[in-house]
């Protein structure tokens, strides 16, 4: 094992150049094309030259680091995904000798992480929180790096002899021969070979490989919302399947898809599309079973199932708010129409009875002056003739004193009367009358009662908080309401029937129905 001040001056060294993904092979060295009669790669050659593993290479200049888009479980996904994961796995293997124990604990220092981080920001736009699973997919790709590259020697082993294998097959970044040697034979006594084959028989237990080659779960869970026109219906199911469904080159090839992808897309068809199902009870984990403990099929590296199951009911709980809120609002807007329309009705209303009422209030004052006029020429009249009579008889008798006395306060009332009465309604004291009324809905087209009410004017020129009352309405006391309406004509007082209860508004004569 490196100790922590070499791994730091490693880090050091290497780190401060600028390095460049390549799809080459890695710039460790390779096993030679041939070594003697006993090729150690001479079976098995296939006419296609594979793709090899990604390098670093320094090409001494400044990069302009690109932004990463990262899901609601630090998955990174999107055009920069598939680069990004390989300049993980390459930084890791690089960067990193084999020959320490894990990444955990004091095996790497602080500081190491630190400029193994600076080193990924420098060519990546990464937020912070992303950190620990981002370190995380780095220690899993640096144990499968150091896997495979112990297998490989093991198999080189085999041909030409360990000391040869271990010099053909060592990594630049460990330094001292002597301690690959150890690490490699620390990997060889029969306890480790005894774990080894624990895990080789798990492994052949697994029938379903990875089949979407460098694009992640993450990305094809992206690419499904993007087609979808509700992306929020996409589940761990439909990721499942479109990984590892068969896919058509084109579309009159047929194609059939495994027993377990048949059985997971009858599974889907039987459950309620209404239910949400969360990952311990969805149609991938009735098929295949409950998942291994801290993973979630599907979602690949990163999901936690604690976390998937939180992200869903939160998702589906907003979903609900969301269209509550849509719903509310649309309610809304056709409030705000409505009374739109019926303050622009109320308003033409206002205008035409304006009109209509001036030359009514012309009329009457003509009426009440002409009346005025009569009574007081009446009352003259009648004191001429008093006078007349007193002249005459040379008397004027107690009883005829009291009849004149009556008379011209009988006049001087007829007239006081009159003056106020000119002078406008609201000086004259008006009882409704006591008719019972039904009103009904004039929104509904069937006779729906929404309140009972007592009728107060049938009189056009009656004024309700202000407005004439105009043709087509009567103004009713609201007593009771059952059913909470829009008026028919909105007030700046009142715009609801309830609000309006113990006073008076205007209500179409069509919708009233008298008891």
């Amino acid at each position: 094992m490196l100790p922590d001040a070499r791994l730091g001056s490693c880090s050091l060294d290497c780190i401060g150049s600028a390095y460049l993904i390549s799809e080459g092979s890695s710039n460790s060295p390779e096993a030679p094309a041939s070594i003697g009669t006993q090729d150690a790669t001479n079976s098995e050659i296939s006419n296609r030259k594979p793709r090899g593993k990604a390098k670093a290479l320094d090409k001494g200049k400044v990069i302009e680091p690109v932004e990463v888009e990262f899901n609601e479980r630090s998955q990174p996904y999107g055009k920069h995904a598939a680069r990004f994961a390989t300049f993980l796995g390459v930084t890791a293997r690089e960067l990193v000798p084999l020959t320490i124990p894990s990444w955990t604990g004091k095996a790497l220092s602080d500081e190491f992480k630190t400029e193994i981080w600076k080193h990924i920001t420098t060519y990546y736009i990464v937020d912070e929180c992303h950190k620990k699973v981002i370190f995380q997919r780095m220690s899993k790709l640096w144990r499968d790096h150091r896997s495979l590259t112990l297998k490989e020697v093991m198999k080189q082993a085999e041909l030409v002899g360990l000391q040869t294998a271990a010099a053909m097959c060592k990594p630049d970044n460990i330094h001292s021969m002597d301690e690959w040697l150890r690490f490699i034979k620390s990997r060889m006594t029969p306890a480790f070979m005894e774990k080894c084959e624990k895990f080789r028989r798990m492994r052949e237990r697994k029938t379903l490989l990875h089949r979407t080659s460098r694009k992640s779960f993450a990305c094809i869970e992206d690419e499904l919302k993007q087609k979808c026109d509700k992306p929020d219906s996409i589940t761990r199911c439909d990721v499942w399947l479109h990984a590892y469904e068969a896919k058509k080159k084109d579309s009159s090839e047929y194609v059939e898809d495994p027993e377990v992808v048949k059985q997971v897309k009858q599974n889907m068809a039987e459950q309620v599309t209404s239910q949400t199902h969360s990952v311990n009870d969805d149609a991938v984990s009735k098929v295949l079973g409950p998942d291994r403990r801290g993973r979630v099929r599907g979602y690949g590296f990163g999901a936690l199932p604690s976390k998937v199951d939180g992200q869903t009911f939160v998702g589906n709980k907003v979903t609900m708010l969301e269209n509550a809120l849509s719903a509310t609002s649309r309610e809304l807007q056709g409030l705000k129409m409505m009374v739109k329309y019926l303050l622009a009705r109320s308003d033409e209303g206002e205008k035409k009875n304006e009109t209509s009422s001036s030359a009514q209030h012309s009329a009457t004052a003509s009426a009440e002056s002409k009346k005025i006029n009569a009574t007081v020429r009446s009352s003259n009249n009648d004191r001429a003739e008093s006078k007349k009579r007193k002249l005459k008889d040379g008397r004027v008798g107690g009883s005829e004193q009291e009849t004149s006395k009556q008379s011209k306060q009988k006049t001087h009332a007829s007239i006081l009367s009159t003056a106020k009465e000119q002078e406008g309604g609201s000086q004259v004291m008006f009882v409704p009358s006591m008719k019972k009324l039904n009103l009904l809905s004039w929104l509904d087209k069937d006779e729906k009662i929404v309140a009972t009410a007592d009728l107060h004017s049938e009189d056009p020129n009656e004024k309700v908080h202000s407005v004439p009352l105009g043709p087509g309405c009567w103004k009713v006391w609201v007593r009771e309401v059952s059913h909470d309406i829009a008026l028919f004509r909105p007030t700046q007082e009142f715009c609801t029937l309830a609000a309006a209860k113990g006073s008076t508004v205007a209500w179409p004569i069509n919708f009233i129905k008298l008891l």
